[in-house]
């Protein structure tokens, strides 16, 4: 191995230590301290050393769980060569069997072979709605037949895409003998002609939603310049909405981001980088939706919010969306729990609200005080923990209970899901 040497002064670069003393806010110091390269003639030169992790269990001989700084671990698959992105290491460990490290890998040589999924990504800064079309355009065109010999393993997940969309409809896939691809065919995002015979449409959105009847505009559109073909639309959305209902109306199918990485699953071992890119940019939404499971409930972005509010949906119906006000707005969630009352409950992130919404011809105070005061002597009775809201005030939708603590947690600060779920179907 080549001596390091000093780009200072010449001299040699031996192993010893430095550190920087930085200055907080607050006035306060904090001295960081790590290994370097420091100049043997002392010339003033450092060079910080870069440590690697360490790896501290396995599952079987594939798996590897490396520790990180800060009590970070990320799975390295060596099977699919893949660093997987950071997590709590004990969540890590808590999700599966994990045996003690028994081997003796050059974890530096490792790091070197892998693809990295906390890599820079194309599509981190290709976010555009096109960007995906071209993408998805891209992946269809894999599933040609001329493609099975030559790109085996991208003509496999090419044609599950295609396979999941016709099974969506009730319909088998046919052997693809033709393939046409048609992007931005009269404003809808992509049309794709297989066999002569079928029609598959994908309106693509990325974090935006269908409006102004647009879907039914672009099946008519399909159907006057192609009437005979079998139209297959699907709503392909890699981000989250409360509902489809508009969507299934128009007799699209839903094309979840779920979906999505079930058929990218099924190329594993792929090293091709857009193949690559565009699964791990997924992966990193889905992966930041599920983060309430593991993120202390003080630390929740919007994303966490809406995974949480997914999972409280499947229990209490309802729905949820962005709640935009002068103050800056919230993520919430609201659901009736009697339809037969008048009142309904909203989660304002980490409030529980109850609010009641007047009709034109009723007395807003009247209203408000009447079921303010039953829902205070029903909370009293059966220790729901509700309170008088800091500022009450008249208008169509009212507030007249809230509580600030309805999510249950452990000692960690991570949600208790179960026990929140069943604190709210209390109310």
């Amino acid at each position: 191995m080549n001596q390091p040497l000093c780009p200072d002064c010449g001299a040699r670069l031996i192993d010893d230590a430095s550190e920087n003393i930085i200055e907080r806010e607050d006035g306060t110091l904090v001295i960081d301290a790590f290994p370097a390269l420091v100049c043997e003639q002392g010339c003033g030169y450092t060079e910080r050393i870069q440590e690697f992790p360490k790896i501290i269990a396995q599952q079987d001989e594939d798996r590897l769980l490396l520790l990180y700084p800060d009590d970070q671990g990320r799975i390295l698959d060596l099977r699919d060569q893949i660093l997987h992105p950071p997590i709590h290491y004990l969540s890590i460990l808590g999700r599966g069997y994990w045996e003690d490290y028994t081997g003796n890998h050059d974890v530096q040589t490792l790091l070197d072979q892998v693809y990295d999924s906390e890599a820079p990504n194309l599509f981190t800064y290709a976010t555009s709605e096109l960007s995906q079309d071209a993408f998805l355009c891209w992946l269809l065109s894999w599933s040609e037949k001329k493609y099975r010999s030559s790109h085996p393993s991208l003509h496999r997940v090419a044609v599950e895409f295609v396979s999941t969309i016709f099974t969506a409809h009730n319909r088998t896939m046919p052997e693809i003998d033709t393939l046409k691809i048609i992007p931005q065919f009269k404003s809808l995002d992509i049309l794709a002609i297989v066999n002569e015979t079928y029609a598959i449409m994908i309106e693509d959105k990325t974090f935006t939603k269908n409006h102004s009847n647009q879907l039914n505009r672009y099946r008519d559109a399909v159907k006057k310049k192609y009437p005979d073909l079998i139209q297959l639309p699907i709503y392909y959305k890699i981000a989250d909405q409360s509902n489809y209902r508009s969507v299934e109306a128009a007799q699209y199918i839903p094309f979840t981001r779920k979906m999505m990485l079930d058929v990218l699953e099924k190329g594993r071992g792929i090293k091709n980088a857009i193949f690559l890119d565009y699964y791990w940019h997924i992966q990193r939404l889905e992966n930041a939706v599920s983060a309430y499971r593991f993120t202390p409930v003080t630390k929740w972005n919007a994303l966490a919010w809406q995974g949480f509010y997914q999972e409280l949906q499947k229990e209490l119906g309802g729905d949820w969306g962005y709640v935009a006000n002068p103050r800056g707005g919230f993520w919430g969630f609201w659901w009736k729990q009697n339809p037969n009352k008048k009142y309904y409950y909203q989660l304002e992130q980490r409030k529980l609200c109850v609010k009641v919404v007047a009709k034109e011809e009723e007395n807003k105070r009247e209203l408000r005080n009447e079921i303010m005061k039953k829902i205070l002597e029903r909370s009293a009775e059966e220790d729901l923990h509700l309170k008088k809201p800091a500022r009450v005030r008249n208008g169509r939708t009212m507030t007249v209970a809230e509580r600030q603590d309805y999510i249950v947690t452990n000692e960690a600060g991570l949600v208790d899901l179960a026990s929140t779920i069943a604190e709210l179907k209390k109310l």
